[in-house]
């Protein structure tokens, strides 16, 4: 009955929240919404003056102005003199430099590069000197008429490249050899230097100029942005639009209204068909994941509204994907951003390249995810998604030939993009696991870390229990892994199960040493008060501790409801009117795979390891009898393991526990007498 109110409790919780990130997206997208409030289209006349209800800047058609201005306006070159004269001096001071020369050191060829300002290989030089002196001169001279020659008309950056390829057809028309023509051309190349240069800031000033005589586009309030008659452009509409003017109100459209409301509940009624079909446990039945997905799913709405007015870029749609990666299940990430996606595009503006990229981003950062074990993988996986969104958002800018300033910001907003959502979900990350306290993939490689208070209590006060816990943790992510289940959390859960152990160590038969057993020397009654504590007690550390409910909860549940058995007969000896729920756990049967697989790991690893003689089918008959009688007991009703998983889990542990506590060779003594 208790269970019944609680379950309608949540489930009114539930829906109330549902219902408030539901009130909010559409709010949103009604706000969003811009219904004509003319009905005009591009081509169609005007019927009336529409008037500016304020001061409305027509910034677009201004830059559109400005910047025909500015391409109107040629380049300022600045002629630099004695260019020529510097390079024929250069070709000169060359040739006498080696002219006494047998070799030429890396020294030498530095001390040249750096006074001609030049890069000539030591090849080239040995190539000069290899020339008879005779040569060397007559190519001297041919270097300087052919320097003068691309002298004639002036060097620029822009026809460098040709007055390379003049030179080199004038030095392949002379009688030299072809070593020493590529030698002589290899240097000139380097010699020449444009006399023209660019002058950036008189070209920028004249720019800048041009675009100042073009004035501000404006109009003030009660000025006429449209005649009447006159022919509506898409500058136009689009001017009406961006400045709220082709709008009426919103409760004098009922067809919007309507039409947003049955739009949003079809695509929010497939987004929970699809929710009930596939996580129907995980998130349905799961108070905190429903509303960590109303939440998140508002905000996102909430923030992309504001940022898509700076630019759409910067909606941090992987944000979504890693925070709902973390919280719940990769897959569900994924299809968590389609949707997210195709309530965006109605809300907002969005092009083709918008939404490829902002369903890459969520790909991107659900594969990111799924192997994660330290937050700065999700640096990594933001930095990943940083490079994808400026490659995508390049190559859209080569397709419609965008090669403009705003190409360039739209892929550094692409790139920016993928770090911020990257810095927001690590900053977010413990706020969602602290308030809804849902054990992340993060959260659990942290816990894992044997420093952690509890395992390092249990590490010292129990070295056979924490043993054990590792065996078992083992057991169980092998087997997870085998059916497709959380192979992370039931380790983790393996290594806090037994905590509670810690209090009283010896009396858990892994933790005696010798013949000594403490439960010899109390009653039955107390001695199984004992073995509950572990459980009562190891949830109550756990939860003092701030340990996750999903990991408290294998503490609750590896033994289930059963019956401790030893001491149950052991008491029934002495009285046969003991009442056998006094001897049962106080806790509850398994209600997850995960929570089912621990179960089974900590009773098969604690039979096979009492076995005398262990061998091979020992250990297959042990196990075998151990599931079986979990079957028979109900214990794993509740956990949702089929037949299927069952016997994987079973192959499993029986692979793993051969190689654990396989038949040991005895080895022969040595007689020390030999050798």
């Amino acid at each position: 009955m208790v269970i019944t109110i609680k379950s309608k409790i949540n489930l009114s919780i539930q829906l109330i929240v549902a219902l408030i990130g539901f009130i909010v997206v559409y709010s949103v997208l009604v706000v969003t919404t811009l219904p004509p409030n003319y009905d005009y289209q591009v081509g169609d006349l005007a019927k009336e003056n529409i008037i500016a209800p304020h001061r409305i800047v027509d910034e677009k058609l201004t830059e559109k102005k400005r910047d025909e201005a500015s391409a109107g306006i040629e380049e300022v070159y600045r002629y630099i003199p004695g260019t020529s004269i510097e390079a024929k001096e250069n070709a000169a001071w060359l040739f006498g430099r080696i002219i006494e020369l047998s070799t030429i050191s890396d020294e030498i060829i530095t001390e040249i590069n750096n006074k001609m300002d030049t890069e000539i290989s030591k090849e080239i030089m040995d190539t000069l000197l290899a020339i008879d002196i005779s040569q060397r001169a007559n190519l001297k001279e041919s270097m300087i008429t052919v320097i003068d020659k691309l002298y004639y008309s002036d060097v620029s950056m822009q026809n460098l490249e040709s007055k390379k390829n003049e030179a080199r057809a004038l030095f392949d028309s002379m009688d030299f050899s072809p070593v020493a023509k590529d030698a002589a051309f290899e240097i000139t190349a380097q010699l020449i230097k444009p006399n023209m240069i660019l002058d950036v800031e008189s070209t920028r000033k004249a720019v800048e100029d041009a675009r100042s005589r073009i004035p501000l586009i404006a109009y003030d309030a009660g000025d006429i942005v449209v005649s009447k008659d006159e022919i509506l452009t898409s500058d136009t509409i689009n001017l009406l639009i961006e400045n709220k003017m082709m709008r009426d109100t919103y409760l004098n459209d009922p067809y919007l209204i309507l039409g947003v409301l049955v739009l949003l509940s079809c695509i929010v009624g497939i987004y929970y068909m699809y929710l009930r079909a596939f996580y129907n446990k995980l998130v349905i039945k799961d108070q905190k994941r429903t509303m960590i997905l109303v939440i998140l799913f508002s905000l996102m709405i909430l923030i992309a509204i504001p940022v898509s007015g700076f630019s759409a870029y910067m909606i941090p749609v992987s944000l979504l994907t890693m925070t709902i990666a973390l919280l719940t299940e990769k897959r569900l990430a994924i299809t968590s951003t389609i949707f997210y996606v195709m309530i965006l595009a109605f809300s907002i503006d969005l092009s083709v390249i918008h939404i490829i990229l902002f369903l890459m981003n969520g790909y991107i950062a659900a594969i990111g995810m799924m192997k994660i074990s330290k937050r700065g993988d999700i640096m990594k996986t933001g930095l990943l998604t940083a490079v994808f969104n400026v490659l995508l958002i390049g190559s859209y800018n080569l397709i419609i030939h965008n090669f403009a300033l705003s190409g360039i910001k739209d892929m550094m907003y692409g790139f920016s993009n993928g770090i911020i959502s990257a810095v927001l979900t690590i900053g977010t990350l413990v706020i969602w696991e602290w308030a809804f306290d849902i054990s992340t993939p993060i959260m659990l490689v942290e816990l894992a870390n044997p420093n952690n208070p509890l395992l390092k209590k249990l590490m010292t006060n129990a070295p056979g229990t924490y043993h054990h816990s590792i065996i078992v943790g083992n057991l169980a992510e092998s087997a997870a892994e085998n059916i497709g289940a959380n192979a992370l959390l039931v380790r983790v859960g393996a290594y806090y199960h037994d905590v509670g152990k810690s209090l009283a160590p010896v009396y858990f038969t892994e933790n005696q040493v010798g013949e000594v057993n403490p439960h010899d020397y109390i009653s039955p009654q107390k001695s199984v008060q004992i073995i509950k504590n572990h459980v009562t007690k190891g949830y109550e550390m756990a939860k003092e501790h701030k340990i996750p409910s999903e990991v408290r909860n294998f503490i609750l549940t590896h033994h289930g409801a059963s019956t401790i058995e030893y001491f149950y007969h052991k008491a029934t000896e002495g009285n046969g009117n003991v009442d056998k729920n006094d001897f049962k756990y106080e806790a509850i049967n398994p209600e997850t795979k995960e929570e089912g697989i621990l179960t089974l790991a900590d009773s098969v690893e604690a039979a096979v390891r009492s076995i005398r003689d262990i061998t091979k089918e020992k250990i297959a008959e042990r196990v075998e009898k151990i599931f079986e009688k979990k079957i028979a007991e109900g214990v794993l009703d509740n956990c949702e393991l089929s037949l299927k998983d069952l016997g994987i889990i079973k192959g499993t542990f029986i692979k793993i526990l051969n190689s654990v506590y396989h038949e040991r060779v005895e080895y022969p003594d040595i007689d020390k007498s030999k050798g």
